[in-house]
């Protein structure tokens, strides 16, 4: 169990119940704060609270999830519980079950609970079935939309999650995309007033929007960037990178130059993200996918004669990763970087949206247009052009095979 624990409590219009609440977490010797995030309450919910021990934030964007944001944001402990703000008439004790369960190889414990005037049609018919699709390792959990829950906030970037009633979901999906463990205990009976199917139905678009953005991203898929500098990353494949970033996908870079100004500003852009790391190009071989389906995608500077460090890396890396593997990694070729607008012979032919990550890529090339050694004007572009490497014409790859050969001493 954690030393000590944050819980959050996001509440609108819970005056009868919130006092009940906050006083019997308050009361648990593991529990170190309590934050009631008012989500715009037209009655006294937050003065109640605060009365009752808890600290108040204030969140006037209607949203579950933009009151758990700032939940998340406002907790002073890396682990941190949510629960609902009316549970007065639940034993909150067994709510410790959920803390002792928690270990470092642990992101997520869910809290599993049965209603039994409530047949969960929303977890039967649309949140299993999709996670059986979509993110099978998740299986295992009987409740997985439960509201109730532990998370290590320090594995995500929870600032990204999404601002509706599926950021308990997006939450699993981040610790899951992350590699650490997603577990559930059992906390009881809770019983809950009766809903309408118009509330059903919303929830239901709402969660199906949800599941589908998701699998776009494709979150559970590593990136793994093998570059010689940070130009070739932020011209080449960074809104792509930084579009997984947002989603929770794991991100590993690694720059043969790493203490260079763009490094740093590369380095700034992605610091958000606890999901994405960069590394020396010398560690490369010793890479692994972190996601919990071990798929990764490689990608790399397109060959150009004295610059191939990064390829051969890339090439390594992904044969230290095939014998745990049902299929090849595939390898993407980024056609500039090192000042060069463009490489001969490049052919794109995989191109990839970048999303949300366009207005990360914007700023960095913005910061690196200061930089006194950027000599070239780049675009950032709403698609992002690659050349995957079985393309290549078989003399050039037999060519790179055979630096890798002759180099491998030197790897």
């Amino acid at each position: 169990m954690p030393k000590s624990v944050s819980v959050i409590v996001p509440a609108r219009n819970e005056a009868d119940t919130i006092g009940n609440v906050v006083k019997s977490l308050g009361s648990m010797p593991w529990v170190d704060e309590v934050i009631v995030i008012d989500n715009g309450s037209a009655d006294e919910t937050a003065g109640i609270a605060r009365a009752a021990g808890a600290r108040n934030v204030t969140e006037r964007r209607p949203g579950m999830g933009h009151a758990v944001r700032a939940g998340l944001a406002a907790a002073r402990n890396d682990w941190v519980m949510k629960v609902d703000a009316d549970l007065d008439r639940f034993d909150m004790s067994r709510f410790a079950l959920m803390a002792a369960a928690c270990s470092d190889d642990v992101g997520l414990i869910k809290g599993a609970w049965q209603d039994p005037a409530d047949n969960m049609p929303m977890t039967r018919l649309l949140v299993m079935p999709a996670i059986l699709r979509m993110f099978p390792g998740l299986a295992h959990l009987s409740a997985p939309n439960s509201g109730i829950y532990v998370v290590n906030r320090s594995l995500i970037a929870h600032q990204e999650i999404v601002g509706s009633y599926a950021a308990d979901l997006d939450i699993m999906l981040r610790i899951y995309a992350s590699g650490a463990r997603v577990d559930e205990v059992s906390i009881g009976q809770i019983s809950h007033d009766m809903r309408d199917i118009g509330h059903y139905n919303a929830m239901a678009e709402i969660i199906m929007a949800f599941f589908l953005d998701r699998q776009s991203h494709d979150i559970t898929q590593e990136l793994a960037v093998m570059a010689e500098d940070a130009l070739q990353v932020t011209d080449g494949c960074l809104g792509a990178v930084a579009a997984r970033s947002r989603a929770g996908g794991p991100v590993t870079i690694y720059l043969a130059q790493e203490r260079t100004a763009a490094a740093d500003i590369l380095r700034d852009m992605l610091a958000p993200f606890p999901g994405t790391r960069i590394l020396p190009l010398s560690m490369a071989g010793h890479f692994r996918p972190r996601g919990p389906e071990g798929r990764v995608r490689f990608f790399a500077p397109f060959p150009v004669a004295g610059h191939n460090e990064a390829v051969r890396a890339a090439l390594l890396a992904r044969a230290g990763c095939e014998p745990g593997l049902s299929e090849t990694p595939e390898l993407l070729l980024m056609p500039g970087g090192q000042g060069r607008k463009s490489v001969e012979n490049f052919q794109p032919d995989f191109a990839l949206e970048t999303g949300q990550g366009a207005e990360i890529k914007r700023d960095a090339l913005a910061r690196l247009a200061q930089l006194d050694e950027q000599r070239v004007s780049i675009e950032a572009r709403p698609r992002e052009m690659f050349q995957s490497y079985e393309s290549l014409p078989d003399p050039l790859r037999v060519g790179i095979q055979d630096e890798i050969r002759l180099g491998a001493g030197r790897m």
